[in-house]
């Protein structure tokens, strides 16, 4: 009641399946007998703390929430950066939630008599093993006294109904007769600025593998019939690997933190490879000179590099958790986009919020039609800029 009058953000976290068959129940879920169709009385929520219309309910069919849940997406899109905690039971749901979110970033507050477990005991040792660093442990009585000193909050101001309304286009910046219908629905992109103090540079895949056509892709492209795409592939490489070169000496020089990402399987022979690379006969064992990187893009000493095992920087790489750390909003991209890197980083760097410099002369494509749909990406939270562009806006 407090919160809600205060304006809080009220989450509902609950154990239940998403079909009403329960074919999508965890595996951890299943063995333990915890078996909650959506529509069952199992499912329902107490009377008394039942979520009001408006109210956020998300459901898992595990202990924690965040590995089997957007919720961490839903409270980045929210700007939540502390969690208050409530609920059952202390030393399962809430504290497998509570170690993913302090790895996670958030500020965490348990309510200690607002939580409860099976035992006095199991509840105690609980809070015991949560409380330090960025867990703190209240009561109810101290948590109302705290929040009768906080101010309310407006939650209409964060809605997405009313903040976009100062992006969308109107008939005074789009022609009537605009051949694209996007155009009346999509406003232009906003300008984004790199802040060294918000900016990385990411360079994806300036190895052997993808610009030495001695070694990994190049013997693949060596086959009757292709000599013309391999010609055209390696003169990109080549003046990618040019300009992306004189980029990370400028962001270095502005103290840009340059990260290294390059596809490499985590064990020989390819193995923990994703199944499309495999498919594809792409990639580089540990300690092969396919993985080497190439002059003069090596990474300095006590430079970032991550290795990844598919297509984008993004998955299996932990580089969304390394940016949120670095307290980064907005990355700038050279990629060599020999198998897609450049749309799958990309679309998951956008999509999880993140503003986006694509160096359109630092990128390497395959076909020259590719070069016409990268200067096509200009929209939204991307620009495409030429790295002398990006290094004057650095200045």
């Amino acid at each position: 009641d407090a919160a809600r009058g205060l304006g809080l953000e009220c989450v509902h976290l609950r154990v239940a399946e998403v079909a009403t068959d329960s074919r999508d129940v965890g595996y951890k879920q299943l063995v333990r007998g915890l078996v909650v169709p959506p529509d069952s009385k199992e499912a329902q929520f107490l009377e008394d703390i039942a979520p009001v219309p408006g109210e956020i309910v998300v459901s898992k069919s595990s202990s924690g929430v965040f590995p089997v849940t957007n919720f961490d997406r839903l409270l980045r899109n929210m700007g939540i950066e502390t969690l208050v905690f409530t609920g059952t039971v202390t030393g399962g749901c809430i504290e497998s939630a509570v170690h993913d979110a302090v790895d996670l970033g958030y500020r965490i507050l348990l309510v200690d008599d607002a939580c409860a477990d099976t035992t006095a005991d199991a509840h105690d040792m609980a809070l015991a093993r949560m409380e330090g660093g960025s867990v703190s442990v209240t009561s109810t009585g101290a948590f109302l006294e705290a929040l009768g000193r906080a101010e309310p909050v407006d939650r209409r101001a964060k809605s997405g109904l009313v903040r976009v309304r100062e992006y969308l286009p109107d008939s005074s910046t789009v022609p009537a007769d605009s051949p694209n219908p996007t155009d009346h629905i999509f406003p232009p992109p906003i300008r984004v600025e790199p802040d060294p103090t918000d900016t990385i540079l990411l360079l994806v895949d300036f190895q052997r593998l993808f610009c030495d056509p001695s070694a990994g892709l190049g013997r693949t492209l060596d086959t009757p019939g292709a000599e013309e795409g391999a010609r055209h592939y390696y003169e990109e490489v080549e003046l990618a690997v040019e300009a992306a070169s004189g980029l990370l000496d400028r962001c270095r020089e502005a103290g840009i933190t340059p990260v290294h990402v390059r596809t490499v399987a985590p064990a020989p022979g390819g193995r923990g490879l994703s199944p499309g690379l495999v498919a594809a006969g792409i990639g580089a064992d540990p300690g092969s000179e396919e993985a080497e990187f190439v002059a003069p893009l090596e990474p300095a000493e006590g430079e970032i590099v991550l290795d990844k095992f598919g297509r984008g920087a993004f998955y299996g790489t932990g580089l969304d958790e390394l940016l949120r750390n670095l307290g980064v909003g907005t990355v700038i991209l050279a990629v060599v986009s020999a198998d897609g890197g450049l749309e799958a980083t990309l679309r998951s760097a956008t999509d999880r919020g993140y503003r986006a410099l694509v160096a359109a002369d630092a990128c390497a494509l395959t076909h020259p039609g590719l070069r016409r749909r990268l200067l096509g990406m200009d929209s939204g939270i991307i620009n495409v800029r030429t790295c002398d562009e990006i290094s004057r806006a650095l200045g």
